[in-house]
């Protein structure tokens, strides 16, 4: 109906053309368009004729002839939204009926749906009834609704996601049964497979690479659900749902399975389409005896496969050649390396956060996938709440840890990024770093000091975990050089005095970690020992630095190596070590004494 009226009135416009245009910037959603004018400004009144003339210089039987057409062109319009009116509402408009039953059995089955729409009109539309008929009197478990357009500036829609999906200002939970009703502003940049993981397209994109875009939000890594829904609503009897369905979304299909390439409806293409579009709204429109071309649409749409395909081939001999086939992996094979050893195995993600939770009461057990489980109500208050909000106030308990790369809703990956285990380690962290006065002595797991009695050393050795900071240099390919700040924790380790080190190997250093302690030290005993290890701690320095001289240097040899091999600017690519490398640990290893044993001892 918006566009019918708008089409109806547009005093801007010098064309039909230019009125197009103008109308579509008021009811598309900006992202639709690569055109810079937002959608705020409301067309006016009536629409020029089809020349472009104006009433200057024309005789007055010309002028009232073309105000006659243009009344004429402006009541059809008028007449034909007043039809389109009729159909407003969910009782009639069939289309409507169906996403509300849609999505209403996805409410039921536990999903949580987003509601694609390609008009800030129709997302408006959309969402106003949703939220009347989920949310009618009497009913048992209410929905929360909301709809996010291109009307909103970055920052709001972000804050309208988070009123959703987040606490309220009174602590209390996000609703599990939610919908958040959006256009193709939110198809990229914003991930939201953490609080959706349904899809549900309400109008067919014309490009159906915006189908796996608005898919790609919620079916990717970090997606709780094991199946994600998206489903698509189109009209059996709708011509113009059976072009984009047949033509566009099942040839894109067809063409990606054969070349393994998504690749965009071309723009050439774009006008043919539109053609076959206007020829569809206007084949109702002819006169009985006028003849209509038989194949004019089955030639649009050979010419379409033609260009798609063709771009699709081009496209595969340009990845071909400049992307992964001209890289040989054993050039990147040392740094892929380097990288999982930072990040740590999964055996050692698991190892802590099974230690860190049993040392905060968290009971933890095995269970025979692999995994363990834990409980949350003796953890401390700031942790609990965390993974509360990280898997919903209704999660399973205890907490299941599954020993794969995802998990159900509701429960925890024994990875890196997932939330929970983020948030183990960063309780663990922010603990250790507090002063010991502010934290219960059991909340601390973890010690930036130590003094261990053990029988994995035999002449006092000390481990320190340090920082060092680098001002990376990154040449753009625009010709800009970019500047990034990377930091690197290592571990690393002498044997004797501070003033008079002897350096271990780092594979010695790391093994360090795993060194348990075979008898308890005498705290006060301990602390003496780490204050003189801390007074002498600027004897060492110069050797930190130099380490920290050597990895900027290593670190900028992988860089050029990685850039070599992709063909990408080396020009300008600097690594600089930023100021002294900061000691965040100091662990004192002493050898255990060994008591002679049997008789005579």
């Amino acid at each position: 109906m918006q566009s019918l009226n708008t089409r109806a009135g547009v005093e801007e416009a010098d064309t039909p053309a230019e009125a197009d245009r103008t109308g579509e910037r008021t009811v598309s959603d900006p992202a639709d368009s690569e055109t810079p004018e937002s959608a705020d400004a409301v067309p006016g009144t009536r629409l020029p004729t089809a020349t472009g003339a104006t009433a200057t210089g024309t005789d007055a039987t010309s002028t009232e002839v073309d105000a006659e057409a243009d009344d004429e062109e402006k009541a059809r319009l008028v007449a034909m939204a007043e039809s389109a009116k009729k159909l407003y509402g969910s009782t009639r408009d069939a289309k409507l009926k169906k996403l509300i039953t849609t999505v209403s059995d996805l409410l039921d089955k536990g999903y949580r749906p987003i509601v694609f729409c390609r008009y800030i009109a129709t997302a408006d539309y959309v969402a106003d009834h949703l939220k009347k008929i989920l949310n009618k009197k009497g009913t048992e478990h209410p929905v929360a609704v909301a709809s996010v357009t291109g009307e909103l500036s970055p920052d709001q829609r972000v804050t309208r996601i988070a009123e959703l999906t987040g606490t309220d200002e009174e602590g209390n939970p996000a609703p599990e049964r939610r919908v958040l009703v959006a256009t193709d502003c939110l198809s990229e940049g914003v991930n939201l497979q953490e609080s959706f993981d349904a899809v549900l397209h309400y109008d067919l994109a014309w490009n159906p690479t915006r189908h796996e875009q608005r898919e790609g939000r919620v079916d990717r890594f970090g997606q709780r659900t094991d199946v994600v829904k998206a489903l698509t609503l189109y009209g059996a009897d709708n011509p113009v749902d059976g072009i984009v369905l047949n033509v566009l979304l099942r040839k894109h299909e067809r063409i990606r399975r054969v070349t393994g390439i998504s690749v965009p409806v071309p723009q050439e293409s774009e006008s043919a389409m539109q053609a076959v579009f206007e020829g569809l709204i206007l084949r109702g429109e002819r006169s009985p005896y006028e003849q209509e071309g038989l194949f004019a649409q089955e030639e649009v749409a050979e010419q379409l496969e033609i260009a798609w395909q063709s771009s699709a081939e081009r496209e595969k001999r340009y990845r071909s050649r400049y992307a992964q086939l001209t890289i040989k992996k054993d050039e990147v094979a040392a740094e892929v390396d380097e990288v999982r050893a930072a990040l740590g195995t999964g055996e050692e993600v698991r190892d802590f956060t099974r230690r860190a939770l049993g040392a905060l009461r968290g009971m933890p057990a095995a269970t025979k996938q692999g995994g363990f489980t834990a409980h949350t109500d003796a953890l401390p208050q700031g942790l609990r709440d965390t993974i509360a909000q990280a898997l919903g106030p209704r999660h399973p308990r205890p907490v299941v840890f599954h020993d794969a790369p995802s998990a159900p809703r509701g429960e925890a990956a024994l990875t890196r990024t997932d939330p929970v285990v983020a948030a183990v380690a960063r309780f663990v962290l922010d603990a250790a770093l507090d002063d010991a006065g502010k934290v219960p002595e059991w909340q601390r797991p973890a010690r930036r000091c130590g003094v261990v009695r053990t029988k994995a050393v035999e002449r006092n050795t000390t481990l320190l975990l340090v920082r060092h900071r680098f001002q990376l240099n990154l040449p753009a390919r625009d010709g800009s050089v970019r500047e990034q700040l990377a930091e690197d924790a290592r571990v690393v380790a002498y044997r004797g005095r501070p003033d008079a080190p002897e350096w271990l190997p780092e594979d010695e250093a790391v093994a360090l970690l795993d060194a348990r302690a075979t008898q308890n030290t005498d705290p006060k005993f301990a602390t003496e020992h780490i204050a003189e290890i801390l007074a002498a701690l600027p004897a060492i320095m110069p050797e930190l630095r130099d380490q920290s001289a050597e990895l900027g240097r290593t670190l900028e040899a992988s860089h050029r190596r990685v850039r070599t091999a992709s063909r990408a600017r080396l020009a300008g690519l600097k690594v600089v070590p930023q100021g002294d490398p900061d000691i965040l640990g100091v662990y004192h290893y002493r050898p255990a004494p060994t008591f002679p044993q049997g008789v005579g001892a």
